[in-house]
Formats: C-alpha cells, structure tokens, sequence
C-alpha cells in the first residue's frame, strides 16, 4: 500500500470538518490532539476545517495525504474506517451544484488536475450527531482517541499497516 516515493517523503495528516457542528469537527479535533503527539519530523499536522478550495496550498511538497474527517458510511458511529480513495470514490449522496459544495472528494481530482498526486489516505468515522455544539458525542470523542493512537503507530511505522491498522481498511 505504502509507494518507495511515499516512505521517504513528507506526510500530511489533514483534520477535516466544522467544530461548531458537534460531530462534523472530528477530523478537527483528532489533528488538534495528534499535534500533542511527537510524530517523526516528516509528517505534519494541520487543521483544514472546512477550507474547500484554501486547501489546494497545503500539498505542496507532500507526498502522501491522510484526510481526517466524517462520512456517511454503512458502518456504525464511531468505528473508524481506512481507506484509499478509488478513482470513483465520491461521497455518497452528494451532488455538487455548486462551488460552495466543494468537499474534499472533489479536491482530490483538483489535485490531480494540476499534478499533485500524493498517495492518499481517508481515516473517516460515521457520525452520531450533527448539531450546535463544540463538543464531540461520546461515541466520537472515544473515535478520536483510537484515531489518534492509529495515526501515532502508522507515522512510527512509516505507514506500512500493521495487523491493527489492516482490520479498518476497505480498500
């Protein structure tokens, strides 16, 4: 899973999502508790929030990308899923009408429009509650604690999978 190009280059570890709406600032709130975290010096942590078409800087000179964030998922709240995004890969459900719905999906194939290809990677929970608050629901508080843990143990083990990290992968 893990290109020759990917092991020896930089790693961004993206946080996704609103911390107004509960549930949707998870990926948010697992990059603000991984940066407590010493990671190795090739990998970076940065909170994207909901920066649509503003986080089409933050590739440069990143070789591999690992996105943060909820998803409408089959699987219960709070399991994390890993995943590397088809060609295909969409968001299920989504339409997009309009630029003001540019999610994360649609910038990967930006990305790659303009020749950035880093390898990537989506670490995603379904969530429990969307609504008017900063706190997370304490099925994802507890998600973000094992995606922090995960995300320490593939950055110390230049994120070759292990035995752990291979039982939430869907490929």
């Amino acid at each position: 899973m893990v290109t020759d190009k990917a092991k020896s280059g930089s790693t961004l570890v993206l946080g996704l999502g609103n911390v107004l709406m509960r549930d949707e600032g998870f990926g948010v709130h697992v990059a603000r508790q991984l940066k407590g975290v010493k990671l190795p010096s090739h990998v970076r942590v940065e909170e994207g929030g909901v920066g649509g078409f503003n986080l089409l800087g933050y590739l440069e000179g990143v070789e591999r990308l690992i996105v943060v964030d909820v998803m409408m998922t089959d699987s219960p709240p709070g399991e994390l899923k890993l995943f590397k995004p088809g060609a295909e890969s969409r968001e299920p459900g989504k339409i997009v009408i309009s630029f003001h719905q540019i999610g994360i999906m649609e910038l990967v194939k930006m990305w790659s429009l303009l020749g950035l290809e880093p390898e990537i990677l989506f670490l995603v929970t379904r969530p429990e509650e969307i609504g008017w608050s900063t706190h997370l629901s304490p099925r994802l508080q507890s998600a973000a604690g094992r995606a922090v843990e995960l995300l320490e143990e593939l950055s110390l083990n230049n994120f070759i999978l292990s035995e752990r990290s291979q039982g939430l992968c869907t490929l």
